[in-house]
């Protein structure tokens, strides 16, 4: 009898602290929300998750995503897995969450458990101080200096010229941009390249298992992936660690010997001199290779592909550069080509490499706007909420793009000036670190083909972009086009 009187005591004790625990969060919450005047955003009934499924089945994950927004507002709230999901796609928002409230959301209790299987430990799935570590390791790789080297280009891209098709034949511009960059990223990053365009086999193993892996690393659920994607990381990790072996190897050896000029500067033997934790440096070449190869491949396939659409754009381009075409490109000359520049930011802002990206909240916060019905108002989060900023539907948002949002027009960008509302490749702290490198090859490639052909015509009977849902997005049907000499 005593026993259980005193078991149910202790359970008592135990439950009132268990009420007082939450009555004083409860209070601090409501507080902190009443100070800040926070509303409640629209909370429509919707099964999110199963929405998802049956758009991404049908390859318009993006366009409904952007309906959901146009149907509910640009924020709204749903609950997922019992927890609170909140999407939004308000460039305040975004702002918020990204660079003013940076502490207070993070991205690795969400992104780390589904995305070690490709990217380990690395920057792209990491907070905090591994996260700072690995940032800081990668920032001189994306110096200016390296990016602004346009020579070290020119090599693979004569060979990518001379692999166009001059007869007005049909080709797919995506697997051949993707070889293309392959060599280019290789070589800038392990000093030696793939050889993909001389020798598309030599390169084939290691693309498909770059695609295997990005596939299926966006099913949440590590168990639902296929084989091919835990194949695709590891034959990834095992070419990545290879080069870090050699690098290693002739860090070694050269201590012994005098710097040589005529040595080949090489990205992986400057972060190998920075760690020895080899493990690590996996994951690091790894976030450095995914913008230097995939992120300009696909940029580039999606401005052919909107290029090939809008003849008026093409020629309009083309005149632009034609101007210096005696001239060499050079870095400085690159960015002189305004419509250039308004070429590929449109291209990015109708068909970002990312839609968007989700963070956890960490502290309970209030965000300056995203409440009330019309999001006007302040947003109570609170911690462990989850909340989706998307890009994407904020790039196609008429009431400031204006009516033609959803049109590839590369003249607004002579008067439009977004701070917020464009962000392809997100903002704040974690802005994409390789978005000059980005943008450099880009330019450099794409004036390369202007220069050399008249006209651009679309091959593809499909007229609109689907998409094809990986890591990141890509043309599902890739650039089908006919050059004209």
């Amino acid at each position: 009898m005593a026993a259980t009187l005193v078991s149910l005591s202790l359970i008592l004790f135990v439950s009132v602290l268990l009420f007082y625990s939450k009555s004083k969060r409860w209070f601090a919450d409501s507080l902190l929300a009443w100070t800040h005047g926070c509303r409640e955003p629209p909370c429509p009934s919707i099964n999110l998750d199963e929405i998802n499924r049956e758009s991404a089945k049908n390859y318009n994950f993006l366009d409904t995503t952007t309906r959901l927004f146009n149907t509910y507002g640009k924020t709204y709230k749903t609950f997922r897995g019992g927890r609170v999901f909140i999407r939004s796609c308000d460039p305040e928002v975004s702002k918020a969450v990204l660079s003013t409230h940076f502490d207070k959301f993070g991205l690795q209790p969400i992104r780390y458990e589904g995305g070690k299987s490709f990217f380990g430990n690395g920057m792209l799935v990491t907070d905090g101080a591994q996260w700072k570590t690995s940032r800081m390791l990668i920032r001189p790789t994306f110096d200016i200096a390296h990016i602004a080297n346009l020579d070290r280009l020119g090599p693979f891209v004569d060979q990518f010229m001379h692999l166009l098709p001059r007869d007005g034949s049909t080709i797919d511009l995506l697997p051949l941009l993707k070889r293309l960059t392959l060599d280019i990223s290789s070589d800038f990053i392990f000093g030696r390249s793939m050889e993909a365009l001389s020798s598309p086999e030599s390169g084939k193993d290691f693309l498909d298992a770059f695609e295997a892996a990005q596939r299926d690393v966006v099913i949440p659920n590590p168990a639902m992936r296929s084989k091919e994607h835990y194949k695709g990381c590891q034959d990834v990790w095992d070419y990545i660690d290879d080069r870090v072996e050699e690098a290693s190897s002739r860090m070694s050896k050269s201590k012994n010997t005098s710097p040589n000029e005529s040595t080949p500067v090489r990205i992986i033997d400057e972060l190998v001199k920075s760690s020895e934790d080899k493990k690590s440096l996996r994951f690091l070449v790894l976030s450095i290779f995914m913008p230097a190869h995939d992120n300009v491949a696909v940029a580039l396939s999606n401005a052919f592909f909107h290029l090939a659409r809008n003849p008026k754009a093409w020629a309009e381009l083309r005149a632009e550069v034609m101007l210096t075409a005696s001239e060499p490109l050079t870095y400085k000359l690159l960015k002189s080509f305004k419509y250039l520049n308004w070429v590929l930011r449109e291209t990015h802002r109708l068909t970002p490499l990312n839609a968007g990206t989700v963070r956890t909240c960490l502290e309970t916060t209030a965000l300056p706007a995203g409440g009330g019905q019309d999001g006007s108002k302040p947003l109570f989060v609170r911690k462990g909420d989850i909340i989706e900023t998307n890009f994407r539907s904020q790039q196609r948002d008429k009431s400031f793009w204006g009516a033609d949002a959803d049109e590839f027009r590369p003249e607004r960008w002579a008067t439009i000036r977004p701070t917020w509302e464009y962000i392809p490749f997100s903002g704040g702290p974690r802005i994409c670190p390789a978005l000059k490198l980005v943008y450099a090859e880009t330019e450099y490639i794409m004036a390369r083909v202007v220069r050399e052909f008249s006209g651009l015509e679309n091959r593809d009977d499909v007229l609109p972009w689907v998409e094809e849902r990986r890591l990141t997005f890509q043309s599902r049907n890739g650039a089908k086009v006919a050059l004209i000499v």
